[in-house]
């Protein structure tokens, strides 16, 4: 048997690719009817907040309790660190790092000021 070598939009592929085509819009056509029917809108989820309650010493403030210009500081002075805890000390504010940090604590004014670290 001979390869057909015609040209695909030739006369003698034209009775052919029309309904073809016509086909597949019908069934694209279908498919978007159901699945505009089938699915309805979910509802937006509730979004909860999630508080995370750890034990702290007595006389410490979480680091969301920190001034800002405190938190500023110690963002630009310890960058990719989030502090455990602080504890206000007068005027200044002693930052406490993580478990496992370089350094224990740092001391910060309430204007933002660095003054020390250990």
């Amino acid at each position: 048997m001979a390869k057909d070598r015609a040209a695909p939009f030739s006369r003698k592929h034209r009775r052919y690719w029309l309904p073809v085509t016509g086909g597949m819009i019908a069934i694209a056509a279908i498919n978007l009817a159901l699945g505009l029917c089938s699915y309805h809108a979910a509802p937006p989820p509730e979004h909860m907040a999630l508080v995370l309650d750890a034990p702290r010493a007595p006389g410490t403030i979480s680091a969301s309790q920190l001034p800002a210009a405190v938190m500023r500081a110690f963002n630009l002075k310890y960058p990719r660190t989030i502090p455990s805890g602080a504890r206000p000390d007068g005027d200044t504010y002693v930052v406490m790092f993580p478990a496992g940090a370089p350094h224990a604590s740092a001391t910060f004014r309430a204007d933002g000021t660095f003054v020390s670290e250990q």
